[in-house]
């Protein structure tokens, strides 16, 4: 069975919007530059946040054979003029001692890294191959394809 994924997105205010899921959790969303909607993320750090929380949750089934409570993943994008309108370059950064007690953690932790990317995490997977995108209008015609 495939999997589906469904998040509604609801304007709340001028330039602030609310993201929920049908098990009920909420994330604000604003332009950065809008001092009274904050705290909030804007779109392209709710991505980023995405990548590393996909990681994560990868990491700790793919990886549990070595301790990383202290795990900090670290997601940085960036753009230039020559990306229109894109993120150009994504890095992501897994941060933590490894463990002395375990003399193959390096590999463990670096094989679920691998596994993270090359395999489970929909989110890093779908950034970094793309994904087909239709946006449809009220009258349920395509306003936009691509992929």
């Amino acid at each position: 069975m495939a999997d589906e994924y469904r998040i509604e997105t609801v304007r709340t205010g001028y330039r602030t919007w609310t993201a929920r899921n049908d098990r009920g959790a909420e994330v604000r969303i604003a332009a950065a530059d809008d001092a009274d909607a904050q705290p909030s993320f804007t779109p392209v750090e709710l991505l980023l946040a995405a990548m590393g929380g996909c990681g994560g949750l990868v990491i700790d089934r793919t990886a549990r054979a070595v301790d990383h409570d202290g795990l900090r993943i670290v997601v940085e994008g960036a753009s230039g003029p020559e990306d229109d309108g894109r993120i150009g370059r994504i890095r992501v950064s897994y941060e933590f001692e490894l463990p002395d007690t375990n003399p193959r953690a390096a590999d463990v932790f670096a094989r679920g890294v691998r596994l993270t990317h090359e395999k489970y995490c929909t989110v890093s997977r779908t950034v970094e191959h793309g994904a087909e995108v239709e946006a449809l209008l009220p009258d349920g015609t395509t306003g936009f394809r691509a992929g």
